[in-house]
């Protein structure tokens, strides 16, 4: 475990391996989401940042349906 790059008070176990360092929930965000990194198949943050913006997505979508 490691702690957060921006706030050092907090522990996390969020780490991103191409820059080496972590990240707590509230700065999970990938650093470079639209430069090649061969960490990402197996990164939990792009995972999560995907899943999340999937999601937000899907809601605009059904709000837009329901209309």
């Amino acid at each position: 475990m490691g702690k957060c790059r921006n706030h050092p008070d907090i522990e996390t176990s969020y780490v991103c391996s191409k820059y080496t360092s972590y990240m707590c929930g509230e700065c999970f965000q990938c650093s470079d989401p639209e430069i090649y990194c061969k960490f990402r198949t197996a990164c939990p943050i792009w995972f999560v940042q995907k899943e999340n913006s999937n999601r937000i997505k899907k809601k605009q979508t059904c709000a837009l349906t329901a209309k």
